[in-house]
């Protein structure tokens, strides 16, 4: 299981840039959950591509996570964030 910082939770291109990257790759992205704890918003989406499954978690004070298996995460981190 592996976790990466993409970038600030509240950077909408950031967002949509996933979004596109998910469906460019043949998957899909939904809502699954909805925390709120105190001053802190967490959202979290279910990510289905054709190698498996991870989440993309949007935490305020955080940013916005991929979380996952170390080769999806990988993966899609790179598409999104190429270094």
């Amino acid at each position: 299981m592996r976790q990466v910082l993409l970038g600030s939770e509240t950077d909408d291109a950031l967002f949509h840039r996933l979004n596109a990257t998910v469906r460019a790759l043949g998957g899909s992205m939904s809502d699954s959950e909805w925390v709120l704890g105190g001053s802190q918003e967490i959202m979290i989406y279910r990510i289905l591509l054709p190698g498996g499954t991870l989440e993309a978690v949007a935490e305020t004070y955080v940013g916005l996570c991929l979380r996952g298996p170390d080769s999806l995460v990988t993966i899609l981190s790179n598409h999104i964030s190429p270094q």
